[in-house]
């Protein structure tokens, strides 16, 4: 099937956004154990599981919590989530 010249322009826009605003997970962990990160660190599991274990400097903000919590982060600052995954 073939998509519309249109869509498929979407589509190129959404991945080129969705790529220039992530990080490579090898860069964050390097940086993390360097303790160079040059970022803040959002734990997005629950309290618990954040109170048991979490990387360095990491703050706890729950994916429950986040629209409350949003707009405590500081805008000047780039935030790398991470939260629950099997690699």
């Amino acid at each position: 099937m073939l998509m519309h010249e249109k869509e498929l322009g979407l589509q190129r826009h959404w991945f080129e956004a969705k790529l220039a605003s992530e990080m490579p997970k090898i860069s964050v962990v390097a940086k993390v154990k360097e303790g160079k990160g040059d970022f803040v660190i959002v734990d997005a599991r629950d309290r618990a599981s954040y109170d048991k274990e979490h990387l360095p400097g990491a703050i706890s903000m729950p994916l429950g919590e986040v629209d409350e919590e949003f707009g405590y982060l500081d805008p000047s600052k780039v935030h790398v989530t991470y939260c629950w995954n099997a690699t």
